[in-house]
């Protein structure tokens, strides 16, 4: 009786919040691409990068984007300008990443 009560109980919490755990894996694996799009095209504009490996340029594209997307909501600029400001807020995430993995080797 014990086990049926785990199971049951198991299957019911699955239910309520199973779809919410499937959302939210959605959102980080798009999350994830967009911050690789945006971080890739943020690494075109920035030179010297050859030693800047793909997770940092993830990370820097995600918070570009985040940030990016909150300095655009606060002026109110639109979708297209939001994106570019998303692009040059990683830009300057990774030059400073870069600047910094120079300067350590130094």
């Amino acid at each position: 009786m014990n086990v049926l009560f785990w199971i049951l109980l198991f299957v019911v919490l699955f239910a309520l919040f199973g779809g919410a755990l499937l959302a939210a894996g959605w959102w980080l694996l798009w999350t994830a691409l967009i911050g690789l799009v945006i971080g890739g095209l943020a690494r075109l504009l920035v030179s010297g990068t050859a030693g800047f490996g793909a997770a940092p340029t993830i990370v820097a594209g995600i918070a570009g984007s985040l940030i990016g997307g909150w300095i655009a909501y606060w002026f109110d600029f639109s979708s297209t300008l939001q994106f570019i400001v998303a692009i040059l807020v990683a830009a300057v995430f990774i030059a400073i990443g870069t600047a910094s993995g120079r300067s350590s080797h130094t």
